[in-house]
């Protein structure tokens, strides 16, 4: 099995695809994340070896729960997996948003940070359509 078809089975089932605010002022500035959760810590170690980002404790919300822990990447690392992984992937959802932002983010995204007024209308449009898929209820499948 390649590394990308683990990769997209891990995150089919133990991580998200989304487009996370930068700035809490502004609904519109966001980048592209990929997250995977695991209490083994060893494994996301061994994701982050491939593919980069940063892993974090989550600590736990119960004495019975064990200490969790999460690994995001983000921006060019997030969209240089998707890319890898996008024709591996299962799950409906997470799969239209990792085409919806790999289809589309750098097309509404200045490589300078100055946006003209249609990229930003771009921009809001895609977060729209990415965040509006909801990863919980019926068609997760």
């Amino acid at each position: 099995m390649s590394i990308e078809a683990y990769t997209a089975g891990f995150l089919d089932a133990d991580g998200s695809v989304s487009l996370v605010k930068f700035r809490s002022d502004s609904d519109w500035l966001r980048m592209p994340q990929v997250a995977f959760y695991n209490c083994d810590k060893s494994i996301l170690k061994q994701l982050q070896k491939e593919w980069g980002g940063n892993i974090r404790a989550n600590k736990p919300t119960s004495k019975k729960h064990n200490v969790s822990y999460s690994l995001h990447l983000i921006n060019n690392n997030a969209l240089a997996l998707l890319e890898r992984v996008l024709p591996h992937m299962l799950h409906t959802k997470k799969k239209k948003r990792a085409e919806l932002i790999s289809a589309n983010y750098k097309k509404c995204t200045p490589r300078n940070g100055k946006y003209t007024a249609k990229q930003i209308v771009q921009k809001k449009r895609l977060a729209k359509r990415v965040m509006g898929i909801e990863m919980r209820g019926a068609g997760a499948w």
